[in-house]
């Protein structure tokens, strides 16, 4: 009651702030009025709004928040009128006492819809301030994108430093230890026989192989050249090269996607399944891929133990590259399985 007699009280106020045309007294009094709204009728969701338009805010609250605050005043004064006359006449036994319980009842109905109506009015007011105060739908557009090319910003940053961290403790491990080897054969061949060179230059022809495949391995988490080189459908169809895991294949694509949304596809399945074979304990992972009139769907699911984090790095990655395009990512992996994770990209025909 308190908020919305205060805020027929604003109504005014403001209306008299607008005629003056000073627009920084506007806005102080649109901040007043969210204040307000947060103090007495708990609309937090108004409380950082960036006062796009107050005087539209003021305007449109003078066409109801007058009278409606008026109309409340007055039908509060007469059912706390009439309330108290009932409540002074049972405490003096003047009126029988079912009279008295009708009277009470008629002032207590009388006060709940005041308070009904103070909601009501401040819940128009949180509207009105969401509609006017608030971002209109470019606005809003417009720091969606930001906030988007901020995660696409972090999430390259957070695959460099992977491809890094790879770096040193994979590729560069094992380029020291064949360095390391290698030495040792040329001291052997100034020293000892044939037989014992034989045996260290195997075991350097062996790291050398080990490296090889490390180097193989970081190349194909970079970009697989294969997606380049033969279209989307033969780079999923290599996912099983670099997994122990069996890996079924269920593709619907009838057309080549663009090259980025492309990338983006098989990034989601290769980071899926790379997910599901360290973490789930999964026997079998299954990808499908749909190609839509509007939109790409990959469905990529495991039959392990379940309980994957949502917030965890690989899938916010995951979701962070998806939105880049506008897309959706959900994932679904309830304790005891299965885990599906299901990513739909928009793609023009």
């Amino acid at each position: 009651m308190i908020g919305a007699l205060v805020g027929t009280v604003t109504a005014v106020s403001g209306l008299l702030i607008l005629l003056r045309h000073d627009t920084l007294r506007l806005r102080r009094h649109a901040r007043r009025e969210r204040r307000r709204l947060v103090r007495w009728f708990h609309t937090d969701t108004v409380a950082e709004l960036p006062d796009r338009d107050p005087a539209g805010y003021v305007l449109v609250r003078a066409l109801y928040a007058v009278v409606g605050g008026v109309l409340l005043t007055g039908v509060f004064a007469v059912s706390l009128e009439y309330f108290g006359w009932a409540m002074e006449l049972t405490l003096r036994h003047r009126i029988p006492l079912l009279d008295s319980a009708v009277s009470l009842a008629v002032g207590g109905v009388g006060l709940y819809l005041c308070r009904q109506f103070a909601v009501a009015l401040g819940r128009g007011d949180a509207a009105t301030a969401m509609r006017r105060l608030g971002d209109d739908a470019t606005q809003i557009r417009l720091r969606e994108l930001e906030r988007t090319r901020a995660d696409v910003i972090r999430a390259v940053d957070d695959e460099r430093r992977r491809i890094e961290r790879t770096l040193h403790d994979g590729v560069q491990q094992r380029t020291v230890a064949l360095a390391l080897q290698l030495g040792r054969v040329r001291r052997l061949v100034r020293h000892q026989g044939a037989t014992t060179l034989e045996e260290e230059l195997g075991r350097a022809v062996d790291e050398s192989t080990r490296l090889l495949d490390d180097l193989r391995e970081v190349a194909w988490r970079i970009y697989p050249s294969i997606l380049d080189e033969r279209g989307i459908e033969a780079a999923l169809r290599g996912l099983s090269a670099h997994t122990t895991m069996p890996v079924r294949l269920d593709l619907r694509i009838d057309r080549e996607p663009p090259t980025a949304v492309g990338a983006a596809v098989y990034f989601v399945a290769a980071e899926a399944v790379t997910n599901a074979a360290k973490h789930s304990g999964a026997e079998q992972v299954s990808v499908s891929v749909a190609y839509l009139p509007d939109r790409i769907v990959v469905a990529v699911r495991d039959d392990g133990v379940g309980g994957a984090d949502p917030r965890g790095g690989g899938l916010t990655g995951l979701r962070r590259r998806v939105a880049a395009f506008d897309g959706v990512l959900r994932v679904s992996s309830p304790a005891g399985g299965p885990t599906t994770v299901t990513a739909e990209l928009p793609c023009a025909s």
